[in-house]
């Protein structure tokens, strides 16, 4: 990982963006859904709200073993993983602003979020981050279309602004994850593989479970919701797989862009 790349990237990516006029009125009724999309937006900032200290520890553990082990390391592996978390954490005080102004209310406990911080916490840092990917997968999808589609301009631009965030962390973990991918054989490879699909099949129907009313709200239908986030899926495992640099080069070849559009 290239870790200078990305402390200058988030780096720059902080105050790059305006805020939005919390005082203007809001532009959604109750007819419009503005409760069941508070309620939603509180249960995305609950799971924003997390102080990273596990994951930073995994991560300080695994810079030790590098050392000990003699395998190449960066000392600033520590810092780009500091501010991805520090997008995450700011993603927490928007959305809080968000919920207060849609005339919702914080919450402070969540079964999805239980079990969500439950199952990270069962391996190593590798694990851990795949479980948070996943989440910045269905994250992606989500924002990304109520930037399209949510009936107030304020919580457009604040969705349109986390989605583009999300399209860079997942880049980030495209970046942490395709060294380790490379280096298992093939069978190895295909297991992982399947095991996260096999995560990300049930998350994703847990997560529309709980938040189905406020996309419906917003004209979000079940198969355009399963669409994004399993396009977002397909994107990322393309991207860590050995031949990358090939279809890479072919999308820059052919004009076609790296990156999913936050509004995809």
């Amino acid at each position: 990982m290239n870790s200078p790349h990305w402390i200058a990237r988030f780096e720059k990516n902080r105050g790059a963006w305006q805020e939005p006029d919390w005082s203007a009125p809001c532009q959604m009724s109750l007819e419009d859904g503005r409760e069941e999309l508070a309620r939603s937006f509180a249960t995305f900032q609950l799971g924003e709200t997390g102080g990273g200290t596990r994951l930073m520890r995994f991560v300080r553990r695994e810079q030790e073993r590098a050392r000990k082990e003699g395998r190449p390391h960066e000392d600033s592996y520590e810092r780009a993983f500091h501010l991805f978390l520090g997008e995450e954490h700011y993603h927490a005080e928007i959305l809080a602003r968000l919920v207060h102004y849609l005339g919702g209310t914080l919450i402070r406990r969540h079964w999805l979020n239980v079990i969500f911080r439950g199952v990270r916490s069962l391996l190593g840092l590798e694990f851990n981050l795949q479980v948070l990917l996943t989440a910045e997968l269905i994250a992606e999808a989500y924002y990304g279309l109520l930037h399209r589609f949510a009936k107030d301009p304020v919580a457009r631009a604040v969705c349109g602004k986390i989605a583009h965030d999300e399209v860079g962390h997942i880049s980030f973990q495209v970046a942490f994850f395709r060294p380790h991918h490379i280096a298992r054989s093939r069978a190895a490879a295909a297991l992982w593989e399947w095991q996260f699909w096999t995560l990300l099949f049930f998350t994703e129907r847990a997560v529309w479970l709980v938040h189905a009313p406020a996309l419906k709200a917003s004209d979000i239908c079940r198969k355009r919701f399963r669409d994004g986030v399993f396009r977002a899926a397909r994107s990322f495992v393309s991207r860590i797989r050995r031949d990358a640099p090939a279809r890479l080069a072919h999308h820059l070849k052919s004009g076609t862009p790296g990156e999913q559009s936050p509004a995809a």
